[in-house]
């Protein structure tokens, strides 16, 4: 399925194309999977820019909805490939072992391990990786995706609250040193 959405025009500012609730909702509803377990609603996540709304069943974050609006392009088949998925697990996996040993609180790193190695399985794939390879072309986005997938399910296998980042955040302990 392309996801073919019609941006505000140029000249109505980035801030009105932040807020446009529409679009929003069409990127969101446009989702390229759907989990097995559905929960209503949507959780508030804050990134720079300011909040957003991120599907209450979803592991990715307010990076990742926000890449969805800024890249509103492609489909199925031009999501990033599962083995650069696998790949960047492997890798968070990684650092989070050798950050354990450099002070990383060794619950947060086992959870880390954990949830990256759903990431590894690719069971996590389908449903909580939806972007697309047109990107800035630096893979900042992915690695975000990945950050805020591995950090809510670290978060949930710890017994936090989706969305928290706590105790386990995104960029401070599953990218830490990257």
């Amino acid at each position: 399925m392309t996801l073919l959405i019609r941006l505000p025009r140029l000249g109505s500012g980035v801030s009105d194309l932040l807020k446009n609730e529409r679009l929003i909702g069409r990127v969101l509803q446009s989702s390229f999977s759907s989990s097995a377990v559905k929960m209503e609603g949507h959780r508030i996540e804050r990134d720079t820019f300011g909040e957003l709304k991120v599907p209450n069943e979803k592991y990715y974050g307010a990076q990742t909805v926000r890449s969805q609006m800024n890249f509103p392009i492609g489909g199925e088949t031009e999501r990033m490939p599962l083995p650069v998925i696998k790949a960047m697990g492997i890798l968070k996996k990684a650092s989070a072992i050798v950050n354990k040993n450099y002070g990383l609180d060794p619950k947060v790193a086992e959870a880390i391990c954990k949830a990256a190695d759903e990431v590894i399985s690719g069971s996590l794939y389908k449903d909580h990786f939806p972007l697309v390879i047109w990107q800035t072309g630096s893979g900042t986005q992915t690695n975000m995706n990945t950050n805020e997938v591995i950090s809510n399910r670290a978060i949930e296998i710890l017994g936090g609250k989706l969305g928290s980042k706590n105790p386990v955040h995104p960029n401070d302990h599953v990218n830490k040193s990257q």
